[in-house]
């Protein structure tokens, strides 16, 4: 199992097993939630007879972390960071436009045929067919988990620390997969065993408190467990690199934590006031109450992760610059959220994607502007300093006094691409700068990439080419992609936020630097006294989010998620931007035509920069306009047909 290649396990169930993963794989809601499949008992005999087919089971188990980019998650095509302030698709035929922006999604189409919804409550495609392309479900993964959790101890060649750990690890799969849930649903139907072909799932939905313990009582189980590590040793890392470990449990932990003390759910009033309301009188999709000892919880199980970690000689860091420079600061973070392997990532999903799969991954479909970064996310980055970014005063002239993309903080350039003379990719032309400029020349997968009408091609992920850091030769072909679910940087905002809320702004302020110092930039209440960050919480919570999106931005769907438990609906409805960026001749005179370096001439130095509503194909009728939009959006519908099966689920607000 070099490597810890989860798509080698899989593949062994599918081709070898195949009577067996019709009992792992077939999870059923409704009049059949989770009922054994037929001649099960035999296969279950099968599994856990040896070692080795109890690990492919793991190994399955692992399979279903969440990742972005799998077709099974997107939206057809459409990935949902489109549906937050930091990218817009241009795509006409995406779900996110035909659906989301259009406001035309509704509880019953939203998971039937090609119409995708954003997270799946049953597999789209059926039960047999949970291939990447078709839609999945959490409970496909929660059977394989709970199988495992409930038969390990049957396996005879198997020792009871290795029983112990692999029990643990299900179960911070099993807690990942609720928390998943959590943030598209609310409440979910409790399940705590594999069901018998006899069992019926009764209880139907659990208050969001319920559901929030039992992953909560999940993680601390794998916590307490002493034959769980902290972390993995270096001798393992070539092997089982990705591999769950008791750091992981712990942090999980704050993150989950951290979503349930958000406004979404901890709050007086609920987020959506609309018909239905079976959901919110039955606590559902939040707690009925503001109660800042949910976030107290955050900052004590954060202090727990930093305890344990530095117990276990600080195991789990940031990755650092070697040297304090633009480049040494772009290397550390691409690093940090690409690389597998490192310290920093805390739990890592080693996905089934290439970046030449063209139909699983960020490429040609998504350079067409499926996932194009806008201008309000280019303006969240600050100036190099740490000053926020004030560059909206150069708009308009012509030429600008300022190049607006020089001496900004390295993340912009790991993020998203820019006009910048020295951007350039090696693997077209060493001496083939960026041309973002209207006329200018960018290749993108071997054709030229024109100024597109929306915004700013994407960077991370979609053109990170396989640099030293990943092994790679300068191309972007046959890299495997590491989907950072949670990594050393997020818990430091995490505990950030935690502490503005309980009213420590200055020891809040401390955890948001560590994370800027990493790329170079000054303390941030130094650089923008203007904020009074140590006084102002409701500034300081702003600045922790618009970090957040600097740091964590299209990694899982950090923004959306945060836009979403923070009830960030201003930034939902506010007309989205780009931005147009003209050449200028020596006259001042735009010149639309591209730059060669064969020409003789140096690259051009003067631009104009001129902002504008971003429309095109896709226009977001609803989702900008305050006047249509609903805060049923925040959580996403259960499947009607499920509800009228009459086992207990209610409707999200809103949702018909």
């Amino acid at each position: 199992m070099k490597k810890f290649t989860y798509y080698a396990a899989v593949l062994f169930l599918t081709a070898g097993l195949s009577t067996t993963t019709s009992c792992v794989d077939q999870i059923r809601v409704g009049d059949g939630f989770l009922e054994k499949a037929e001649g099960e008992d035999v296969n279950e005999d099968l599994i856990f007879s040896s070692k080795v087919y109890t690990e492919y089971l793991l190994w399955q188990c692992y399979e279903g972390l969440y990742s972005p980019f799998k077709s099974c998650y997107t939206l057809n095509s459409g990935v949902m960071e489109a549906l937050s302030d930091i990218m817009h698709s241009e795509l006409g035929w995406d779900d996110i436009g035909r659906m989301f922006y259009t406001g035309t999604l509704t509880a019953a189409n939203a998971n039937s045929g090609w119409v995708q919804s954003r997270f799946a409550f049953i597999s789209q495609g059926g039960i047999e067919n949970m291939s990447n392309q078709s839609k999945r479900s959490i409970w496909n993964c929660v059977r394989d988990c709970e199988l495992l959790i409930d038969n390990i101890s049957r396996v005879p060649d198997m020792s009871d620390e290795e029983k112990a750990r692999y029990t643990a690890e299900a179960k911070i799969i099993l807690a990942c997969k609720y928390f998943d849930g959590i943030r598209h649903f609310g409440g979910l139907p409790i399940v705590d065993h594999a069901f018998s072909g006899e069992e019926q799932l009764s209880e139907g939905r659990a208050s969001i408190e319920e559901t929030v313990n039992f992953a909560i009582k999940l993680l601390d189980e794998a916590i307490a467990e002493p034959n769980l590590p902290w972390y993995l040793p270096e001798a393992d890392l070539n092997t089982w690199a990705g591999r769950l470990t008791k750091g992981a449990a712990a942090a999980l932990k704050a993150k989950i934590l951290c979503y349930a003390a958000s406004p979404i759910f901890n709050s007086d009033t609920p987020y959506c006031t609309e018909e239905p309301q079976d959901a919110v009188r039955e606590l559902e999709v939040w707690y009925g109450n503001y109660d800042q000892k949910r976030w107290q919880a955050v900052v004590d199980a954060c202090e727990d992760f930093f305890q344990m970690n530095a117990q276990n000689g600080n195991y789990y860091q940031l990755v650092q610059a070697t040297e304090p420079t633009e480049e040494g600061y772009r290397e550390a973070y691409r690093k940090a959220y690409r690389a597998r392997g490192t310290r920093e990532t805390i739990i890592e999903v080693h996905d089934r994607v290439y970046m030449t799969d063209w139909d699983q991954c960020p490429s040609n479909v998504w350079h067409s502007g499926a996932c194009a970064a806008t201008l309000d996310w280019m303006e969240m980055f600050p100036w190099s300093d740490g000053r926020n970014y004030d560059g909206q005063q150069y708009y308009g002239q012509r030429p600008a006094k300022v190049d607006i993309f020089a001496n900004r903080d390295p993340r912009l350039y790991e993020t998203m691409v820019v006009q910048k003379r020295d951007y350039k990719f090696q693997y077209y032309n060493a001496d083939n700068p960026v041309q973002l400029w209207e006329g200018g020349e960018f290749l993108v997968c071997g054709s030229t990439w024109a100024c597109k009408p929306w915004g700013f091609p994407t960077f991370k992920y979609v053109l990170d080419l396989g640099s030293n850091d990943q092994g790679g030769q300068g191309t972007i072909d046959d890299e495997p992609m590491q989907i950072a679910y949670l990594r050393m940087a997020e818990m430091y905002l995490i505990y950030a936020e935690a502490l503005a809320e309980c009213g420590h702004n200055t020891q809040a302020i401390e955890q948001v630097n560590i994370v800027r110092r990493r790329v170079g930039l000054g303390d941030i209440e130094v650089k923008n006294p203007q904020l009074n960050l140590v006084g102002n919480k409701d500034n300081l919570i702003k600045e922790i989010m618009r970090e957040r999106a600097c740091e964590l931005g299209f990694e899982c769907e950090n923004r959306f998620h945060d836009m979403n438990r923070r009830l960030m609906i201003s930034d939902f409805t506010k007309h989205l931007r780009g931005m147009h960026i003209y050449r200028l001749n020596d006259n001042n005179e735009r010149v639309q035509e591209p730059w060669s370096s064969t020409s003789g001439e140096p690259f051009p130095t003067k631009f104009e920069y001129e902002e504008y509503e971003i429309q095109g194909a896709n226009p977001r009728f609803v989702w900008s306009d305050p006047n249509r939009w609903s805060n049923k959006w925040i959580l996403a519908p259960l499947p009607p047909d499920e509800i009228n099966k009459n086992y207990g689920l209610t409707q999200n607000p809103g949702w018909y």
